[in-house]
């Protein structure tokens, strides 16, 4: 979710077109490609 253009900067969340269901699953997306992000600026 690394910006290819601009080395460092990480789209998540509602910043990343992505819709879900009804119920939840936004938020789990959120966490979810947060978690993700960090993981990988840790790893740099």
């Amino acid at each position: 979710m690394e910006a290819k253009r601009t080395p460092g900067l990480y789209a998540i969340g509602e910043a990343v077109d992505v819709t879900g269901w009804l119920g939840g699953y936004n938020f789990q997306w959120a966490w979810a490609s947060g978690r993700a992000a960090g993981q990988a600026i840790g790893e740099q």
